[in-house]
């Protein structure tokens, strides 16, 4: 195999405290023992700064180019950093985590990082259902009590955490019953991560002397939709020895897209089809402006548009990291228990905008936290 492709569905988790079920394909425990979240006297001089560099830098990365007076270092400024409405601090405090050591790239991709969460989980005594869609969160007397699945089996529960797409769990499996006026605002104002076509190759060759990362624009722009595609972002994933077989690597690309224009070809498969191949041949054109004969070391190429997200996800319209954190973002805040319902709590990216594995890994230790409390007893972490 070249390409290790994993596309995360969202979580759904039911606790009887000692088991969990979840809703798709593969499970995530957001918990974290090293992560301080915990607002203190110590730690209010450092959580003020970030706020106010996130003040700051609320505008996107577009309104700090266009202060640039040079084009050439405003473009390259630009084309570097931008992405796309999120506010400017998102990607200087990704830059910063990195700098400090605190994020960057797991050696083997998601998988590893994911299997090795899934086995701490097991051993910690949960339980993983597998393929088990959501139909229905079961309600009794404004309590959650479980869940129906596609079989049309019934789990019961205890607590239910949900982590899945939020618009599926609010509005479909809980039929818009529990709602307030800041989740109604919330998904009806907040604009979304746009989705992506994200094309993969397995290249029949070595790299590793060639960028990690590389932005170029095309000589000929090519359009998806009515988005006109001028430059493209490659990907080289050569550094890391588990992606392929020696002398082999994989290039990934990532195109941002608009959903309207997939959801029109979904109910005809051929055009889809078509229109998939057509973008990984002007994706390969354009690699060719960098790497003249590279179609010809291409051995695999796979295309995954937003309908794949959908279908392996759940994500309302593909949106791969949820909300995206610009300055309404910046200033919403989502509760992560729904008006009238009780037993229930929300994970995630759809309850915290800008989405990402932090976020995953904060407000998921903060639901686990504000259970504790509700069950009185203490909330201990550990590290291993």
């Amino acid at each position: 195999m070249y390409i290790h492709k994993m596309l995360l569905q969202g979580s759904f988790f039911i606790m009887h405290y000692r088991t969990l079920v979840r809703n798709n394909a593969l499970l995530i425990l957001l918990f974290t023992e090293s992560l301080s979240a915990d607002f203190s006297l110590s730690n209010a001089y450092p959580i003020f700064r970030i706020l106010l560099l996130f003040y700051k830098y609320r505008n996107p990365v577009s309104d700090l180019a266009s202060k640039f007076t040079n084009p050439v270092l405003r473009n390259l400024f630009q084309m570097a950093l931008d992405w796309g409405p999120n506010c400017s601090a998102f990607p200087i405090w990704t830059l910063s985590l990195m700098a400090q050591g605190n994020a960057g790239y797991p050696m083997g991709g998601s998988l590893p990082l994911i299997e090795s969460v899934e086995q701490k989980f097991k051993t910690l005594g949960g339980k993983i259902h597998f393929h088990s869609k959501i139909t229905r969160i079961i309600t009794e007397n404004d309590f959650s009590t479980g869940i129906e699945l596609e079989d049309g089996s019934v789990k019961n529960a205890d607590i239910i955490i949900s982590a899945s797409d939020g618009y599926s769990t609010i509005f479909n499996w809980l039929g818009g019953k529990y709602t307030g006026s800041k989740i109604t605002h919330a998904y009806q104002s907040l604009k979304l991560f746009s989705p992506l076509v994200y094309v993969s190759f397995g290249i029949n060759g070595n790299f590793s002397q060639e960028p990690h990362t590389i932005r170029f624009a095309l000589k000929k722009s090519f359009r998806i939709g009515q988005d006109e595609i001028k430059n493209l972002s490659l990907y080289n994933y050569s550094f890391d020895p588990s992606m392929a077989p020696e002398g082999k690597c994989v290039f990934i690309l990532m195109i941002r897209t608009k959903y309207e224009y997939w959801e029109r070809l979904k109910d005809n498969r051929e055009l889809y089809l078509a229109e998939k191949n057509r973008i990984g041949e002007e994706v390969i054109n354009g690699l060719s402006q960098l790497y003249p004969g590279i179609r010809e070391k291409i051995e695999v190429m796979d295309v995954a548009t937003p309908l794949t997200f959908v279908r392996y996800t759940g994500n309302r319209e593909g949106s791969y990291q949820g909300w995206v954190l610009d300055k309404k973002g910046l200033t919403m805040r989502i509760p992560v228990t729904l008006p009238g319902l009780k037993n229930f709590y929300m994970a995630g990216q759809w309850v915290s905008p800008g989405g990402g594995l932090p976020s995953g890994l904060i407000t998921g230790r903060n639901v686990i936290r504000k259970i504790c409390k509700t069950e009185k007893r203490k909330f201990v972490t550990s590290q291993e």
